[in-house]
């Protein structure tokens, strides 16, 4: 029972091991369901339910690109990767450590970002090669990468913009900790507004549509708040191998 609460082992990337959490088949049935009507007119009922199985399948490789990316330019910086996990939320790569220099940090956090645009031209010039449905499935992974690409560069940590903003502020003050402290209030403050946003908008509206952004945004505050302590924990243990 334990193993599958760890959630199911896809094999290795680039020898990187590669997990789905339990939390993404709820992603999947979510971005199937609402992802049906993105075929209308031209398609509907069975055949547009499996284009948008279709589309959740590839939307969630560009996800995991996503990670391969942040994962291969920390290997580059001398951090392995222990895992790449999917999750209803898109994916996460774990790094073993933090780089040592914010030039690295930020290097490592504009990988993912940058693949993910990369993939949208990719997607944007195929599109105009392909008619039907599946030229539309390319123009929504275009819309889609941009999404993803956009929404981690906000500059709140534990987002790549956070990481990016936390490489900043790093530099200027030579203090990860206080770094840390500062983009991850960025974070949780990005958070609230997901949260209240998504609230609002619900209640106002009369309708669950938004109530995924309010899952997104406590799940930033709790991830922000555990990177925060993470490295307020990393900062007391190299402090206490310094003196020793």
């Amino acid at each position: 029972m334990t193993h599958w609460l760890r959630g199911v082992q896809l094999g290795r990337v680039l020898g990187i091991p590669v997990r789905l959490d339990l939390s993404w088949f709820v992603g999947l049935g979510v971005l199937v369901a609402l992802s049906r009507e993105l075929w209308a007119p031209a398609v509907t009922g069975l055949p547009a339910l499996g284009w948008s199985g279709l589309f959740a399948i590839a939307f969630f490789g560009c996800v995991l690109a996503h990670e391969l990316a942040h994962a291969v330019v920390a290997r580059a910086v001398g951090v392995p990767t222990t895992e790449i996990r999917l999750f209803v939320f898109g994916g996460v790569a774990r790094i073993a450590g933090e780089p040592d220099a914010p030039g690295d940090e930020a290097l490592v956090a504009m990988a993912g970002p940058l693949a993910s645009v990369t993939l949208a031209g990719l997607c944007d010039l195929a599109s105009w090669q392909v008619g039907g449905p599946a030229g539309d499935l390319l123009a929504w992974l275009f819309l889609g990468n941009l999404v993803v690409a956009g929404f981690n560069l906000l500059p709140g940590f534990p987002l790549d913009g956070g990481r990016v903003a936390r490489a900043l502020v790093w530099r200027l003050t030579g203090r990860r900790l206080l770094a840390t402290r500062v983009t991850a209030l960025l974070g949780r403050a990005l958070a609230a507004i997901l949260v209240l946003g998504g609230a609002g908008a619900a209640l106002w509206q009369q309708t669950p549509r938004w109530l995924p952004q309010v899952v997104l945004g406590l799940f930033l505050w709790q991830a922000a708040g555990q990177g925060r302590r993470a490295a307020a924990r990393a900062e007391a243990l190299a402090g206490r191998a310094g003196r020793g």
